[in-house]
């Protein structure tokens, strides 16, 4: 007995040299992880696809806004991997980037409750890649499984909490008049682009005419008449979609977008968030060609909140007419300050945040189209070096590309330049 006593003693002492402990004998827990059904094309821009739980089912497991996740993507015929995937409640990554996406959920501290309160279709959470077609790029189909696997809690924190308050509000109350506009052009997101290379008063954007899921469409309805606006290119919609909102409550009070309807002054363009598409662009000369032959002297376009589709088009159109980078910036930034009141004075960091991930990445694709510029190693361009007949040469290839004719540009070009 003493003689085993001795030799359990002396492995304890060796155990303690090689610093083993109990605890560390343990078998580790296994990754939070979860295995879902793919239900469809996610019903919105951005194409990516809808999984079959809720957001707020989702973060009841245990995933958090900012979290790195991996992601499988499978069938019998394919199978995609993709590392380090961010949880995000908005599309915080580059064009192209995948992401985890529980768009608008927010907790509100003077409510207490967690809810989501920017869009009503955001049932499930989703998988997408920012601005680029997830679900026809990879033949996805609803007999896929989705594993999504948590690897490190956290992982996107500082970039989540830095922009992860953006988030709106669709009380026409919760707004006011800021910078010399109205509460109402600022509640719907309704402008005149302004440049010194552009004429006043033609071309004007805003949040959508005709889709009142953000409770918007009454006042685009009210300024584009006040504007007497007499085309409109709806970036968002399909026919199909038209009819569905001619269902709601709130359809006799938008005379104008009816009348609009009535009289062939609308381009329906059904786009994508995918700017850097075929599709895209094709439908984008559709939309400027119809407006062409319609002899339309005040285009109004728009998407559903008037930020994504709508920020690209502004660009290419600002930079026909040879708008300058600083302009241009500026136009875009004005809807971040519409819907979140981000402005460089109000956080700088998270605004230069949003410029280098949204502006400056839709500047860098538009830019590929001047041959003469020379892209630095990793891709973008050196902004100062570029000049607005740079993008005036951009704009114009782009449109030529997609199929606008040199008559149309010289066209549109004179209806928006000065």
């Amino acid at each position: 007995m003493k003689k085993f006593l001795a030799i359990l003693a002396a492995l304890c002492l060796l155990l303690s040299a090689f610093g083993v402990h109990a605890e560390s004998m343990e078998t580790p827990d296994e990754p939070l992880s979860v295995t879902l059904d793919v239900l469809n094309r996610g019903a919105d821009a951005f194409f990516g696809c809808d999984v079959n739980i809720s957001i707020k089912d989702f973060i009841a497991l245990g995933f958090e806004l900012g979290d790195a996740c991996d992601v499988v993507l499978e069938n019998n015929l394919y199978r995609y991997e993709f590392k380090s995937v961010p949880f995000y409640n908005g599309y915080y990554t580059k064009t192209g980037d995948p992401l985890l996406c529980a768009y608008g959920y927010a907790v509100r501290e003077n409510r207490g409750e967690d809810y989501q309160y920017t869009r009503t279709d955001y049932p499930y959470l989703r998988f997408c890649f920012n601005n680029r077609e997830m679900w026809n790029l990879l033949h996805l189909t609803t007999d896929m499984k989705c594993t999504i696997t948590l690897i490190e809690q956290g992982g996107y924190e500082y970039q989540q909490k830095l922009v992860g308050g953006l988030t709106y509000s669709k009380d026409f109350e919760d707004y006011e008049a800021k910078n010399g506009i109205s509460k109402e052009a600022v509640f719907a997101n309704f402008r005149a682009v302004k440049s010194e290379a552009m004429k006043e008063n033609v071309l004007f954007r805003s949040a959508s005419l005709f889709d009142n899921a953000n409770n918007r469409a009454p006042y685009v309805n009210a300024l584009a008449k006040e504007n007497g606006i007499d085309y409109v290119l709806n970036l968002a919609d399909s026919q199909a979609k038209i009819d569905k909102y001619k269902e709601a409550d709130v359809w006799p009070e938008l005379d104008y977008s009816q009348q609009l309807l009535d009289s062939d002054q609308v381009c329906l363009m059904a786009m994508s968030a995918a700017y850097e598409g075929a599709g895209y662009q094709t439908a984008l000369v559709k939309g400027l060609n119809s407006a062409l032959e319609h002899n339309a002297t005040k285009i109004l376009f728009h998407c559903t909140e008037g930020k994504d589709r709508t920020g690209f088009v502004g660009l290419v159109l600002e930079s026909l007419c040879g708008a300058s980078y600083e302009e241009m910036l500026y136009d875009y930034m004005v809807t971040y300050d519409n819907y979140y009141s981000l402005t460089e004075a109000s956080d700088k960091t998270a605004y230069d945040y949003i410029v280098d991930l949204k502006f400056n990445d839709m500047v860098n694709y538009l830019l590929t189209f001047d041959s003469s510029l020379e892209a630095q190693g990793d891709g973008t361009y050196d902004l100062a070096g570029v000049t607005p007949e740079n993008f005036a040469a951009a704009a114009r290839n782009l449109l030529s590309k997609a199929g606008m004719s040199e008559e149309n540009l010289d066209a549109l070009t004179a209806l928006l330049k000065k």
